[in-house]
């Protein structure tokens, strides 16, 4: 006996049967419809079921739509997802409950009813209307939602979660790449329940834009002169802007987060994101300045258990703007339940676990970087970078520097005079 096919449900949950498998307007609806109240235009779809992508784009009726043919081992078949745009390509090989694409908005792609997608499944390969072609709501009996797994599945977030945590505002291959230091930092931040990993994502989600925009979009001019911010120098303003998923703003923000990070051995000076605010913006450090202002700037852990978003909303944005759609993430968050918690299995090691190799490196060899300043030093009398002052017993010369005016003077091939002459 063959293994039941894993299949999902062609949109999320939300979303109902707004026209079946059944007659319809003096002819015969060869599919289902799936819509939802206020609106289902820009909302993703999903692969019902494992398979190939054999068509993706124009298509008469539809606009536009996509096929995937379906092998026996993943339970055979073809399915349709017409009045929609494709987030894949013909050839791609996709997984059953993966995000293809979304509802097109333009009601002018499908005779000028609402958005909405079309759903088909056919026995073998495509078809034209007749026999092989199949009520979809028998087929989809028993289907999951998307981002639901069994439980015996769950094994922790993983990108896919992540993309359905942030509302796949971004390609799954983006949200595989932040996926380390996405859970990193919740590790980092203690959000190791469910309520506080949807807050994260909830606040975090909202000030990013499902992890979209890593730096404020404004200027930053609007923040010139704000002492309260720190910012006392000209410039500060566009300079620190907000940076990171959660928007590190000011000159003292910046300069906290540095101290906080270099105590921690995460960075290389105590004003490293003053000296280097973009820092904050980027991949590798992002998700540091979430951590110390989710643990050190606010108790935001607290509300997360109490499930204030109220009091989490004022928290991060001083007020309640974007409340509703803070509100819809938490809910939409809660909803995945285990599945959204980090997988420590898979973590790049802790800040305390950096620091204790450090440490243990450090007392075994002495401080970290310590011979390579000595060798600097002996070759060029400076310990730092950059720094070349010589040695006074040689002139103020480098080793080097002495060693080649020696070589010259002797006429030895080869050897030239340092830049400066042959005194």
């Amino acid at each position: 006996m063959s293994p039941t096919p894993r299949r999902y449900m062609p949109v999320e949950r939300g979303f109902s049967l707004t026209s079946g498998f059944e007659p319809r307007w003096g002819t015969f609806h060869w599919g289902n419809d799936y819509g939802r109240d206020g609106g289902s235009g820009g909302f993703p779809i999903f692969a019902a079921q494992a398979g190939i992508v054999t068509a993706a784009g124009p298509a008469s009726g539809f606009g536009k739509w996509i096929t995937l043919d379906h092998p026996t081992e993943a339970g055979g078949g073809l399915t349709v997802y017409g009045h929609i745009i494709p987030e894949v390509r013909a050839g791609d090989r996709v997984e059953a409950g993966q995000r293809i694409g979304h509802i097109n908005p333009d009601q002018n792609t499908n005779g000028g009813v609402a958005p909405h997608l079309h759903f088909e499944v056919d026995r073998y390969v495509w078809s034209p209307p007749g026999p092989d072609r199949l009520d979809p709501t028998p087929w989809l009996d028993g289907a999951r939602w998307p981002g639901d797994r069994p439980k015996e599945e769950v094994t922790g977030m993983d990108a896919n979660v992540l993309a359905r945590a942030m509302g796949n505002s971004l390609p799954l291959e983006r949200y595989a790449q932040l996926l380390p230091a996405f859970t990193a930092a919740l590790i980092a931040a203690d959000c190791t329940t469910v309520n506080r990993v949807a807050m994260f994502c909830a606040q975090v989600g909202h000030e990013s834009g499902g992890l979209r925009w890593m730096e404020e979009i404004a200027d930053g001019s609007a923040y010139e002169g704000r002492t309260d911010l720190g910012n006392t120098a000209p410039g500060d303003g566009r300079r620190y802007k907000g940076h990171g998923p959660i928007q590190i703003t000011g000159r003292y923000n910046h300069t906290k987060v540095s101290e906080w990070a270099h105590g921690r051995g995460l960075v290389p000076t105590s004003t490293y994101f003053v000296d280097n605010p973009g820092e904050l913006a980027g991949d590798e450090y992002g998700f540091l300045g979430v951590v110390w202002y989710w643990t050190v700037a606010r108790n935001m852990n607290a509300l997360a258990d109490a499930g204030d978003i109220n009091g989490a909303t004022r928290a991060v944005n001083g007020g309640l703007n974007g409340l509703a759609d803070r509100t819809d993430r938490w809910n939409q968050c809660l909803a995945l339940g285990d599945a959204l918690l980090p997988n420590q299995e898979d973590t790049p090691m802790s800040a305390a676990e950096v620091k204790q190799v450090q440490d243990f490196v450090a007392g075994f060899c002495g401080p970290i970087g310590q011979d390579t300043k000595d060798i600097r030093q002996q070759l060029t009398g400076g310990r730092d970078g950059g720094e070349y002052p010589g040695w006074p017993q040689l002139g103020g010369r480098t080793v080097v520097d002495a060693l080649a005016l020696i070589g010259a003077k002797l006429g030895i091939d080869g050897f030239t005079a340092p830049q400066g002459g042959t005194r």
